[in-house]
């Protein structure tokens, strides 16, 4: 029963770990990687634009699938999206968060 009950555990506590660096392994993770030169986590402006220089030199190579919106050019979110958590934020306008992400009609 010991036995068992430390497999359950080790498993719990290295398998998300396992998970976590598959994706850190992915494509995406690997184009980061590529791009960010100076590996501090994020692509900075000349990063963003060496991303898009090789997407216009080859359109339909690995970075066509970051084109999400398929208009032929990678726009800041697009490329942002390499990047793990620099997704939008849901508001940054005060009134929607006071009132749940929904703004007061003025005309009440």
């Amino acid at each position: 029963m010991k036995k068992l009950t430390l497999l359950v555990t080790a498993l719990a506590l290295f398998a998300p770990a396992a998970l976590f660096a598959a994706k850190a392994d992915g494509p995406k993770a690997k184009i980061l990687a590529k791009y960010d030169t100076n590996k501090n986590g994020k692509l900075d402006p000349e990063e963003f634009e060496a991303v898009r220089k090789d997407f216009a030199a080859n359109p339909k190579g690995d970075l066509a699938k970051l084109d999400t919106n398929k208009d032929g050019k990678l726009s800041d979110d697009e490329i942002a999206a390499l990047v793990p958590g620099a997704g939008k934020k849901k508001s940054d306008d005060p009134a929607a968060k006071k009132t749940g992400g929904k703004k007061k009609d003025a005309a009440k």
